[in-house]
């Protein structure tokens, strides 16, 4: 009986709860706008409520339909998103907060030579996450990613920003002993996001989503980079194998499909792979190859599933960079010290 009373009691205190004693949300941001087509990736200030966004030259955007938004939780966007738009001029997108609190955010579409780079491709920009900094003015804005947000929370980040001279950074990466389960973690930088969901430790590449918007026709890339192997080369068993580590740097220029992400096609192709050690600061430039790699060309650059080859004459509307202190870290192989330091990547037309 008692527990009865009490339930009734319980009951009756909450039917008394005003609504309104719950403060309704706020929040009236753009998280997220891409337009089909863009050239570089899409970025956002959350200070002056603007979202810019980059064409190639001769681009149309008179009449384009956003492929990609999103907007604060429980909040709500006006125009309708799934309507075209006339993008020549800037447009306003009114974000109304659940508690009916709006804002007025400006995209500004600018249609730019045939030659884009990407954002912040001299890692000066860096913003703070707690204990560590990533890549990029701020999370809303940046494209580039790290795998400093698992380590941060058993360890100290891997890769980190270095000074080369006043206002100048690099970026630096370490391969480290892991902090638990598997044996080494490689640092990596790379155009894309790391996922919200629990790491995995049998498949790294799992826990990251690559890429980012683009569209133009390079022939090759440069970077300037600096590389010391570590001591030890072992597998992920600890072994040490013969051969000494390597750094890794790669890009894909892919098309994909807007209506479905896994639909992945490659259009070409540039990578640099080397364990040479490299004190001085030092330029290579790797030449992209449209199509299918010829014979005798390396395996690892062959598209994993389910990414395959795109139909010759294919335009990209994606790139992903990697750079990797280790060069199969994702296979947990590699030497622990393993340091590589990179800097103002450029894509050459």
């Amino acid at each position: 009986m008692k527990k009865i009373i009490t339930l009734l009691t319980l009951i009756s205190l909450f039917g008394c709860v005003k609504e309104d004693r719950f403060p309704y949300s706020d929040k009236n941001a753009i998280l997220s706008f891409t337009l089909p087509g863009q050239a570089s990736a899409t970025s956002i200030d959350g200070d002056s409520l603007m979202v810019n966004i980059s064409f190639s030259e001769g681009a149309d955007v008179t009449a384009l339909t956003p492929s990609g938004v999103s907007i604060s939780n429980l909040a709500s966007i006006s125009p309708d998103t799934t309507l075209p738009q006339d993008f020549s001029d800037p447009v306003t997108y009114r974000v109304t907060a659940e508690n009916g609190t709006s804002s007025d955010w400006i995209i500004n579409v600018g249609v730019q030579g045939s030659e884009p780079q990407l954002a912040n491709s001299d890692f000066n920009l860096w913003y703070s996450v707690g204990n560590y900094e990533q890549p990029g003015e701020s999370a809303s804005s940046t494209f580039w990613d790290t795998a400093n947000k698992p380590l941060a929370i058993v360890n100290s980040p891997n890769t980190n920003k270095v000074e080369r001279s006043a206002d100048d950074f690099y970026v630096n990466m370490i391969t480290i002993a892991a902090p638990a389960l598997v044996r080494i973690a490689a640092a990596t930088i790379y155009t894309g996001v790391f996922t919200d969901g629990p790491p995995s430790v049998t498949d790294p590449r799992s826990n990251i989503t690559f890429g980012t918007p683009y569209a133009g026709t390079p022939v090759s890339f440069s970077t300037e980079y600096q590389y010391t192997p570590g001591e030890s080369y072992e597998d992920a068993d600890g072994n040490v194998i013969p051969g000494n580590d390597s750094c890794d740097v790669y890009v894909l220029l892919q098309l994909v499909d807007e209506n479905d992400p896994t639909n992945v096609q490659r259009v070409a192709t540039a990578w640099f792979r080397s364990g040479e050690t490299v004190v001085d600061w030092t330029t290579i430039t790797s030449d992209f190859i449209y199509g299918e790699l010829p014979a005798g060309s390396p395996g690892y650059m062959q598209p994993i599933a389910p990414e395959i080859w795109a139909p010759a004459g294919s335009i990209a509307n994606q790139i992903t960079v990697v750079y990797s202190s280790s060069a199969l870290g994702d296979y947990f192989t590699g030497a622990i010290g393993s340091e590589l330091n990179a800097d103002n990547f450029v894509l050459n037309y």
